[in-house]
């Protein structure tokens, strides 16, 4: 990753505000106990044959509890991060101590995991799910898949077009993207799409951006956005819409992005798509780290309790909030990615993303140390655990066996000519 090169505005030394870590605890609380109750009532509609639910189910958060309360601390913390592994058909040593001894929550794949042979992917992951799994849940594997300029593969699986593409093309192609990444991600063993871009493209994003928003209408790329969300869920793999709620014109590996809009463009431009991704039960949503004035003007997005908010009060979002990388340099005045964590963690973050390097180690201890000295609750971590475990749960990580893993993975070949054969369709039309 990039070294740090802008960051926090000066001044920021990363304060936590007691008060303010029980009212962001009880809100994200309230919103799952929310969760519970629409899922109790009929709401999460299944998505299609052998797919997640629109919302984890009432029985999926039940479970997610039960796990999640026979945690030990370091289980807890562990299952909170999202981190990066060496190796491309066996895990480094290196690695596999790692994933032994922080047992996280979920594993990042980077183009140097992936050969010009995908298949040998699940040799890789295999050894993962071993050493990284926890009372019987193994971790998510995450992997950027949007398609156009971010696609890890070089080869062996179907060539996404970009989102500008696809939303050139319509609804249906989203739709058979959406599948296409779904069904044969899944049969590599990857359960985790750190996708779709589902902001509108604007001049303020679009250095950053380019091909990767479906529109400049915030309507429209919500609405395809979405589409792209429902089918790849329905094949089992869950979708992470980004970057909440939304970028400027610093690339945030190098600088800090700030968002000058005021609350009514906000509304307009920036939350829409977001609304619709949360309407069609997205699993997972990542903060950007951009500085959003209109609401918190000391403070990114990630690391924001009054930002977070607005997912999870204000959109009534009840899935994993996920942090993007905490060594970036937008971060960079933060105080270190430790500090960042809490931080992130306090505002009511669920997930911290944490590609690699010493920073893994900072960030465990950091946030093991805050637990046991009281400025982050057992209650707050409990919630954002329960949070990801229950999307484990809605989309079958505990129940996958290695006969339904090898059923897939012998049927790619066909699974991935079957793609081509509709993208191409989708795209003509």
């Amino acid at each position: 990753m990039d070294s740090p090169k802008g960051g926090l505005p000066e001044g920021h030394a990363g304060v936590y505000d007691p008060a303010m870590i029980r009212f962001t605890t009880a809100l994200c609380c309230s919103v799952l106990l929310c969760a519970t109750a629409l899922s109790c009532s009929g709401t999460g509609r299944a998505e299609g044959p052998g797919g997640a639910r629109a919302t984890a189910s009432r029985a999926s958060i039940a479970e997610a509890r039960t796990i999640v309360a026979a945690m030990d601390d370091d289980e807890l913390v562990g299952q909170l991060l999202m981190i990066g592994i060496d190796g491309v058909s066996r895990l480094s040593q290196a690695s596999q101590d790692n994933l032994r001894a922080v047992r996280p929550g979920a594993i990042l794949l980077f183009g140097y995991n992936v050969s010009d042979k995908p298949a040998m992917l699940a040799g890789l992951l295999a050894q993962a799910r071993d050493a990284a799994g926890v009372r019987g849940l193994p971790p998510f594997i995450a992997i950027d898949h949007e398609g156009g300029s971010v696609y890890r593969f070089k080869g062996g699986l179907t060539r996404l077009p970009s989102a500008k593409a696809l939303g050139a093309a319509g609804d249906e192609a989203a739709r058979v993207a959406g599948s296409v990444a779904g069904s044969e991600l899944l049969a590599l063993g990857v359960t985790m799409n750190l996708a779709p871009v589902v902001e509108a493209l604007s001049e303020a994003n679009r250095a950053f951006l380019v091909d990767r928003a479906w529109s400049t209408d915030p309507v429209a790329a919500g609405r395809l956005a979405a589409e792209f969300i429902g089918a790849c869920q329905s094949q089992g793999v869950a979708a992470c819409a980004k970057h909440f709620p939304g970028n400027g014109h610093a690339d945030p590996h190098e600088a800090l992005p700030v968002i000058a809009a005021a609350k009514p463009e906000l509304q307009r431009q920036y939350y829409e798509p977001f609304r619709q991704a949360v309407n069609g039960g997205v699993a997972a949503i990542m903060m950007s780290h951009a500085l959003l004035q209109a609401v918190d003007q000391k403070t990114p997005a990630s690391l924001s309790a009054p930002v977070i908010a607005e997912l999870k009060i204000g959109l009534g979002f009840s899935g994993i909030v996920l942090t993007d990388d905490l060594v970036m340099a937008a971060l960079g005045k933060a105080g270190g990615p430790g500090a960042a964590a809490v931080a992130a963690l306090s505002a009511g973050a669920d997930m911290l993303m944490v590609s690699g390097g010493p920073a893994v180690e900072l960030v465990r201890r950091a946030v093991r140390a805050a637990l046991a000295d009281g400025r982050l609750p057992r209650e707050r971590l409990k919630d954002a655990a329960t949070r990801i475990v229950a999307q484990k749960v809605r989309f079958g990580l505990a129940s996958a066996t290695e006969a339904d893993r090898e059923s897939r993975l012998a049927a790619l070949e066909q699974t991935v000519s079957h793609n081509r054969a509709a993208l191409a369709k989708a795209l003509a039309h």
